[in-house]
């Protein structure tokens, strides 16, 4: 059974931790799921907020799909794509 992903080497993130810790995580997709929603009274009125949000990186391997990473957003400080290496900005534009 053929897949879109077939040959399609997947990409590498750069994880950077609230920690400071600094890991790299291959995958094809990343993911950001509302797993669910607080309702906060604030005054008159309410407000919702994204507790428990997740940051899923997904790869498939072998042709089957494979969990690589699943991670609160707020233990993460960012995330790059970084397969293309690190540009330099005015460096050579060739």
């Amino acid at each position: 059974m053929s897949s879109f992903f077939d040959g399609v080497e997947p990409q590498v993130y750069e994880v950077t931790w609230m920690s400071g810790h600094v890991e790299k995580v291959r995958a094809h997709q990343v993911t950001h799921s509302a797993l669910r929603q607080a309702v906060t009274r604030l005054g008159d009125g309410f407000a919702t907020s994204g507790e428990g949000q997740r940051i899923k990186f997904h790869a498939q391997i072998d042709g089957q799909w494979t969990l690589q990473l699943s991670a609160l957003e707020d233990d993460i400080r960012t995330i790059r794509n970084v397969s293309a290496g690190e540009p330099v900005p005015g460096g050579d534009q060739s």
